[in-house]
């Protein structure tokens, strides 16, 4: 039976479709061919995985850090105290 796109998002995003029995992968890839959204799906995490393995091959950018957190700071300064329920002791 052929697999459900949650299905096979969740064998995707799990990483273990190489590790699948063999009729699982192969009804995974052609889940793949005949799906446009899985097919992106699958790019979209290949893509996160090679962006996230060069972020932790480069050292980080202390200047750019620095940067990012000044305007971290600006917004939560210009946004002012957060709203919610008055928390009383």
């Amino acid at each position: 039976m052929m697999p459900s796109c949650r299905e096979v998002s969740r064998l995707l995003a799990s990483g273990e479709v190489d590790a699948a029995p063999a009729v699982r992968r192969v009804l995974t890839r052609l889940h793949l061919l005949m799906c446009g959204d899985c097919t992106r799906y699958s790019r979209e995490l290949r893509q996160l995985g090679e962006l996230a393995r060069e972020a932790l091959r480069s050292p980080p950018d202390a200047e750019r850090l620095a940067g990012l957190e000044r305007s971290i700071l600006i917004r939560l300064q210009a946004a002012g105290p957060p709203e919610g329920p008055a928390h009383h002791s």
